[in-house]
């Protein structure tokens, strides 16, 4: 396992992080046999989305699998859908920013095979879109400035969840704000939503274990609290460093899938 370096301004070295990306498609080796035929859904279907923004400037987006062979996109950018194919975060993606425009966003259907895993519906999905889109993309690690999540000099002010059965966080915005609300969140799912609004990843390194109920509320333009001050309402803090992160850089991709 890969691990990466987070130093501080001295140089020194700070924190270790695991941040290297699972790929399961392996190089063919020197054996000097054929690599394998890439696997390929049944059937799939890609159309530019009809799903748009609605009357107050709201769009919603999903791309999952829902039903053991079928995945089904909705309204989802070429940004979310390599994302999802190959399992890394946003800012792991380094590419032109139409890849996450409303304006190039689409409604997907596929169908596997029965039997099919999850990591290989993500395989398949990968062909689609390199048959779909063109996409051609490579890998590289990056010095990026990045934030971690601590605990505040007072300590954490967290209510614990009052049930397990709820997971995760839900999230509301807006160009003026954003709401995040969840009954039963990690410290890591909340670092991992707050990469979505920052300029760069944040790492949970609270130390925290356990869900908790989490209500943040922040302004992106304008009067309200900075994602900043919201954080440190729950006693929690966010500090800079900087990280050597493995990234995909996107070569080129067609915005217009190709005819299905």
């Amino acid at each position: 396992m890969c691990r990466n370096r987070i130093q501080g301004a001295s140089g020194s070295v700070a924190y270790l992080i695991g941040t290297c990306l699972c790929f399961e498609l392996l190089c063919a080796t020197c054996s000097g046999l054929p690599s394998p035929a890439p696997m390929v859904f049944e059937v799939a279907s890609v159309k530019p989305t009809a799903h748009r923004r609605n009357a107050e400037g709201l769009s919603i987006s999903d791309l999952r699998i829902t039903s053991p062979e079928r995945l089904v996109g909705i309204n989802a950018t070429l940004d979310e859908c390599i994302r999802w194919a190959y399992n890394v975060k946003e800012y792991q993606i380094s590419g032109p920013d139409w890849l996450n425009s409303d304006a190039a966003s689409y409604d997907i259907e596929a169908k596997a095979p029965p039997g099919t895993t999850q990591q290989q519906i993500r395989l398949m999905f990968q062909t689609l879109l390199r048959e779909r889109f063109k996409l051609a993309l490579h890998r590289d690690t990056r010095l990026l400035p990045v934030y971690l999540l601590t605990v505040g000099k007072n300590g954490p002010r967290l209510q614990s969840a009052a049930s397990e059965n709820n997971s995760g966080l839900t999230s509301y915005g807006s160009r003026d704000g954003v709401r995040v609300i969840g009954d039963s969140a990690t410290m890591e799912a909340l670092a991992q939503r707050l990469s979505r609004d920052l300029d760069r990843p944040v790492f949970d390194k609270t130390g925290i274990q356990g869900k908790f109920r989490i209500k943040l509320e922040w302004a992106r333009e304008g009067d309200g609290p900075s994602v900043f001050a919201a954080v440190q309402d729950l006693g929690l803090k966010l500090e800079g460093f900087k990280a050597t992160i493995e990234i995909l850089v996107i070569d080129s991709a067609e915005s217009i899938p190709a005819e299905n």
